[in-house]
C-alpha cells in the first residue's frame, strides 16, 4: 500500500509507467485485472497450503523451503542465479551438438527402467491373494 502511494504521489518523474488507476481495475479486459487475478490464484494456493487442506503440497513446500535454506547458507542468491543462467545458455547448445548420444542414452535408461518396473510389478493374482490373506 505504501509503495503504491509513493508511486502515485512521487513516482511520475522516476518511473516510465504511471500507477494504475481505480478505473483500470474496474475494466473487464484490463491487463491489471488479469495480473491481480493471477496473484489471487497464487494467494489462494498458498492459503490452502498454509491451512493443510492439501497435505502433499504442504510437505513439498516445506521440503523446498528447507532445500533453499540449506543452499542459501552455502551459496549466495547471486551465485545461484548466475549458475542457472549459465546452465540455461549452455545445456541447449550441448544437447544440439550431442543430440544422438543423449537420445540413445535416454532410450537405454528408459528400457532399463521399464524392465525393472516389470520385475517389481505385482501380478493381479498375487495381489488378490495377499489382500484376501490380510483380511482374514
Amino acid at each position: 500500500m505504501l509503495l503504491l502511494f509513493i508511486w502515485v504521489k512521487f513516482g511520475e518523474p522516476l518511473f516510465i509507467w504511471r500507477a494504475p488507476t481505480p478505473e483500470e481495475f474496474k475494466q473487464k479486459d484490463s491487463p491489471v485485472r488479469a495480473l491481480f487475478s493471477e496473484i489471487e490464484g497464487l494467494l489462494l494456493m498458498l492459503y490452502e497450503i498454509a491451512y493443510e487442506e492439501d497435505m502433499k503440497t504442504l510437505l513439498w513446500a516445506i521440503l523446498f523451503v528447507a532445500i533453499i535454506y540449506t543452499l542459501g547458507s552455502y551459496i549466495s542468491l547471486l551465485t545461484i542465479i548466475y549458475i542457472c543462467l549459465v546452465c540455461l545458455m549452455t545445456i541447449p547448445v550441448l544437447y544440439l551438438l550431442c543430440q544422438e548420444v543423449v537420445d540413445n542414452f535416454i532410450e537405454d535408461v528408459s528400457e532399463v527402467k521399464n524392465k525393472i518396473h516389470e520385475i517389481f510389478k505385482p501380478s493381479r493374482r498375487s495381489c488378490a491373494r495377499s489382500c484376501e490373506c490380510a483380511v482374514y
